[in-house]
């Protein structure tokens, strides 16, 4: 986990540790659970693209088919890369959610409301959607306010 230097002396030490809670979460739990949906949404129609060009030019027996898997890769890439990336931003809001449930959901909502205060170039580059945060899967930080929000104190006690 890298910790951005600008920050070191705007939290406390306390503050930090909301953070490192969800991002742990985040690495630890949920993103390996990712790897077979990133595969399925993104590998899988790409390779069976290939193989169903691939086998195309050999039962028509036209060599020029091949051609056509750009045709099918860019649509393929682009529409795979936008789920991945849906999936890895609901997954980043589910980490808040779990590091809130052990860690206190009012403690990691005033760290995000202090850091939205602070007015950093890139938090809030991320809040009007500049910046790449569509295709980086990264939530905005006024929407993991408004997720935690959502999040009932209940949620910790839950049985799953």
């Amino acid at each position: 986990m890298v910790m951005p230097a600008r920050m070191m002396r705007k939290l406390t030490v306390e503050e930090w540790r909301p953070l490192i809670a969800s991002s742990l979460v985040f690495e630890k739990k949920i993103k390996r659970s990712m790897r077979g949906g990133a595969f399925l949404f993104t590998g899988l129609p790409l390779i069976l693209s290939l193989g169903g060009t691939i086998g195309a030019a050999i039962v028509l027996q036209m060599s020029w088919i091949i051609f056509l898997y750009p045709v099918f890769l860019f649509p393929l890439a682009i529409l795979g890369g936008r789920r991945y990336s849906s999936d890895l931003k609901k997954a980043r809001l589910e980490a808040d959610t779990q590091a809130s449930a052990v860690i206190g959901k009012n403690s990691l909502l005033d760290l995000l409301k202090k850091v939205d205060i602070m007015g950093l170039n890139d938090i809030d580059r991320l809040k009007t959607g500049r910046g790449g945060r569509r295709l980086a899967g990264l939530p905005s930080i006024t929407e993991r306010i408004q997720n935690l929000q959502t999040v009932s104190s209940l949620n910790s006690y839950s049985t799953a």
